[in-house]
């Protein structure tokens, strides 16, 4: 499986570094918006190209419920990526 055939809550997973990630969601928020899934969901473009994770994914629970099927994979990436944000945030460096 190549990693183009993950999803992306897992791509986001294996980022190495914020800039990787950052890099990512910046993918993922194109094709998600252009894709329109997200469409009446209040801010999300907004909160995505302030890297504001948890109020876009705040906004798709509120627009759509926290268990739309239909969402679940967005949110499943919105929290990846927040986790992981995190996560990079305190690893060591050097």
């Amino acid at each position: 499986m190549t990693s183009r055939d993950l999803p992306w809550a897992i791509r986001v997973s294996r980022a190495e570094s914020s800039e990787a990630l950052n890099r990512l969601m910046d993918i993922w928020s194109e094709a998600v918006t252009a894709g329109r899934n997200v469409q009446r969901s209040t801010g999300f473009d907004s909160h995505m190209r302030r890297r504001d994770w948890e109020s876009a994914k705040r906004g798709i629970e509120q627009t759509y419920g926290r268990s739309s099927r239909e969402h679940q994979q967005t949110l499943d990436t919105l929290s990846a990526a927040i986790h992981y944000k995190s996560v990079l945030g305190r690893r060591p460096t050097g």
